[in-house]
């Protein structure tokens, strides 16, 4: 009995921080918003940098190698609605600069990137 105890209470403790994880994952913030970026191009993607602010701060977030056809979502901790800076620099040197998503107020938005 001490057995089947010792080797359950690891399990059930592994059990309960996947459990509480994922249900933090599954929940969607009541600030901020999804943006999901997809290379519609057929050369890789070597970063994309987003600039957003509003009176009380700035952020900028970076993220890499986004391959064609491939998808990335990101988390922004910014208000839809206000827009922002994006940033794309592709395999190969081509660039590219928008400001994007200043007139929506949807909280999951999908940008397709293409040169």
């Amino acid at each position: 009995m001490k057995k089947l105890l010792l080797f359950s209470l690891p399990a059930l403790i592994i059990g309960l921080v996947m459990g509480s994880g994922l249900n933090h994952y599954l929940q969607q913030p009541s600030a901020g918003m999804y943006v999901t970026f997809e290379n519609q191009d057929s050369v890789m993607i070597e970063s994309i940098q987003l600039n957003f602010g509003n009176a009380n701060g700035q952020s900028d977030l970076l993220t890499l190698r986004l391959a064609p056809g491939e998808q990335r979502l990101l988390l922004l901790n910014h208000d839809p609605g206000l827009g922002f800076n994006v940033s794309v620099r592709y395999a190969g040197g081509d660039s590219q600069e928008f400001c994007a998503r200043q007139s929506d107020d949807q909280r999951q938005q999908t940008i397709a990137l293409r040169r």
